[in-house]
């Protein structure tokens, strides 16, 4: 089991603005509570970093927010980890979130079950896993 402690105490510090990293840290460890036991910190990072290059030039704004989001998280969680991680991890992660978050009702989280969807869908494609 990975101890996400270090990298939520990291985001609190250098996060800029105080209520993302508020959000962030609120909810963070609900998605950190669904990442299978066989996979590292490492490979979380890795899917951030993967995320975190634009697909086009014309992305939605609340896409290009996300890859910014995602390119600051995987910088803070860098000096956390003391090994590479590969993307097949990080498939397995967002493998698990999205199972978990398509079973969800609430209006929040239905979209966030296809956010999560979308970015699988890329990592998967960044891979070529089978879906």
């Amino acid at each position: 089991m990975i101890n996400f402690d270090p990298l939520l105490e990291a985001v609190k510090q250098q996060v800029q603005s105080a209520g993302r990293a508020r959000h962030l840290t609120a909810t963070l460890p609900e998605l950190f509570a669904l990442i299978p036991t066989d996979v590292t910190l490492a490979d979380l990072v890795a899917g951030w970093r993967a995320l975190a290059h634009p697909q086009s030039e014309h992305e939605e704004t609340a896409v290009a927010h996300r890859r910014m989001m995602f390119s600051t998280l995987s910088e803070i969680a860098v000096p956390l980890v003391d090994e590479p991680g590969n993307l097949a991890g990080a498939v397995r992660i967002w493998q698990a979130w999205d199972a978990a978050f398509q079973k969800r009702w609430n209006p929040h989280q239905r979209a966030m079950a296809k956010t999560l969807a979308r970015e699988l869908a890329e990592l998967q494609n960044l891979v070529k896993l089978p879906g």
